[in-house]
Parts: structure tokens; C-alpha cells; sequence
């Protein structure tokens, strides 16, 4: 995935879900599951060519940042992240309150119905990808 072209979220889903399985199961807290995302996505994105901040908070959200924010270089926004083990309200709101041509929550709840019914909180525009731990 090193090509400009990287920010079609469905793409990733496999590759983030080998980095969940080899994550020891003694290791697999939601905290960690989702930093270890996120840090390895930043870390291909980065190899990609986009410049990318953690934890960005946009202007007028207090709730929760966006776990990444992805620039082309221009510097102009090319897309954002969210890591949630549902789809909240919260980063569908940090998502939706600035403009980017890209943005996405992936989820990572063991429980498939819950993560379904948290679908509701979607607005146009982000796109949802789950995400369960698979093996090589």
C-alpha cells in the first residue's frame, strides 16, 4: 500500500487486521488494540508520502480528536481517522467538523450487533469499516 492513492479505508481493513492478530492475546485491551492500529497506520500512511499528525483536535470539539489526520503535500487535508470499538457520536462529530475528502471510523468491537446498531450515528460522508483480528 505505498502509493499515493493509500486513503480507500476498505483496502486497509486487511492489513490492519493481521497487525490485531499478532497482537498476544495476554495484550489485546481495547486501549492497546487501538493505539497499535493507529500507530501502524500512521507509520504506512507516513511511507506513503502523506504527512500525518496524531490526535488532531479540531477548532470547536471538545469531545475527542481525530485519531489521524492525513495531508497531502500541499499540506491541504487528505483525509481523517477515527479507532473506536463502536461508531460514536463523538467522532462522528470531530469527524464531520471540518472538511476533508476522506474520512473514516474503524471499528474494532468483538460484539457485531452492537457495532451494527452503532451505525445509526453515521452521517454522509463517513465511511465505516470493521475490523476483527485475523490470522495470516
Amino acid at each position: 500500500m505505498s502509493d499515493r492513492n493509500s486513503l480507500h479505508w476498505e483496502e486497509w481493513k486487511g492489513e490492519l487486521e493481521r497487525v490485531w492478530a499478532d497482537i498476544p492475546k495476554a495484550f489485546q485491551s481495547p486501549a492497546t488494540v487501538k493505539r497499535t492500529l493507529q500507530c501502524h497506520l500512521f507509520a504506512c500512511l507516513r511511507g506513503a508520502g502523506y504527512q500525518v499528525l496524531a490526535d488532531y483536535m479540531p477548532p470547536r470539539v471538545a469531545d475527542r480528536p481525530v485519531d489521524l489526520l492525513v495531508l497531502d503535500g500541499d499540506g491541504k487535508i487528505a483525509g481523517a481517522v477515527c479507532f473506536d470499538e463502536v461508531v460514536t457520536l463523538y467522532a462522528v462529530r470531530s469527524l464531520t467538523s471540518f472538511d476533508s475528502p476522506r474520512k473514516v471510523i474503524f471499528t474494532t468491537g468483538r460484539l457485531r450487533k452492537k457495532v451494527e446498531e452503532s451505525r445509526f450515528f453515521l452521517k454522509e460522508g463517513v465511511e465505516h469499516v470493521h475490523l476483527e483480528p485475523q490470522g495470516p
